[in-house]
Parts: structure tokens; sequence; C-alpha cells
């Protein structure tokens, strides 16, 4: 099987399919549910998304909207990635939420973007019966992880989501574009 029929499988099973976030902030409202999963396995399926292997050293999957430098739109591109783990499928997940809102053409600050698909890959984590014991502390998936096990028990998660964004503010792998706004081309 390779990569691309992978994550359209793990777009459309049983795990991803219970995360449920219904997210507002400041005039933002996001929902992520099964439907955006399969809206988006449904475009990568029909070949209007694209998946590159091979592209980062690292443990990593990212997604590029438009074209820009060596990005083609519509990609998602991985790295040196254990593809048969519960890690990458989390990866996927929180990927897809960025493909989601692009195929969705929203617009959105980027802040709020990171924030829902650190839920969302936790949301998985949670879901799939991933340890927490093996959660890197004070990581955004970590405290996207918290934020998931406290929407799973009917709260709201609001501590947990004000620790996640403060996080991506001033953490300086996002400082590049944490403050700006993305928007979906489709």
């Amino acid at each position: 099987m390779g990569a691309k029929e992978q994550m359209i499988e793990i777009l459309r099973d049983r795990d991803t399919g219970r995360i449920r976030i219904n997210y507002r902030n400041s005039g933002t409202t996001a929902i992520i549910n099964r439907d955006s999963f399969i809206r988006v396995a449904d475009a990568l399926a029909a070949g209007s998304l694209h998946v590159v292997e091979g592209r980062h050293s690292a443990n990593m999957i990212t997604y590029s909207s438009r074209r820009e430098g060596n990005n083609a739109a519509n990609t998602f591109y991985l790295g040196n990635n254990r593809r048969w783990s519960r890690d990458f499928n989390a990866l996927v997940v929180h990927e897809a939420v960025h493909a989601f809102f692009d195929l969705e053409r929203t617009t959105i600050p980027w802040l709020d973007n990171e924030t829902v698909a650190y839920i969302a890959q936790g949301y998985y984590l949670r879901n799939s019966g991933y340890p927490a014991a093996r959660l890197e502390e004070d990581e955004p998936y970590e405290i996207g992880y918290r934020v998931a096990q406290e929407l799973a028990r009917g709260r709201s998660g609001s501590d947990w989501i004000f620790v996640l964004r403060d996080k991506l503010n001033t953490d300086s792998r996002y400082s590049s574009y944490i403050h700006g706004t993305f928007t979906g081309t489709g």
C-alpha cells in the first residue's frame, strides 16, 4: 500500500471518525468532525490533493495549500516517518485539518488553524489509546491531547486551549507565520 492509500485509510478510520471539535475563539469558529476528514480523504482519492514522500529528513508531514518555492499547491509532504505508527497517523490527522481548511476556502488566523490541528492530533492519539506516558511534555501535541481529554469528558478544555495558544504564540518554531492569516484556496 502506498502512502496516499494509507493516508486515506487513516482519515476514514474509526479513531479519526470519533474526533469532534467545536472551536470558538474571538470570532473564529471551526467545526472539525468525521465529515471533515472524509472530505480530505475523498479529495486524496480523487487526485485533487497529492502526496510527496521523502521531502523532509525528520519525522514530519507538512501540507502546502499554494505553490511557493519548491512546494506545489494542495500537497502533503512526508518526511522520514515510521508509517505504521500512531504517531504517523496523528500527524496525518493534524495536516488534514490544514487541508480541510484549504478545501473549504476558509480564512482563519494561523494561530487558530494550528490550535485546532493540534487538538485534532491529540484527539486521535487519545482515541487510539496512545499511552499518555509516551507524550513529550509541553509539546503542542501533548497539550492538544489534554484539550481532547477535556472535550471527551464534556468539558470546554478552555484552560488547556489557552495554554496551547500561548505555547504556539511563544514557540520560535511557529514565529514566522503564527501571527498571520491562512486563506484556503480550494
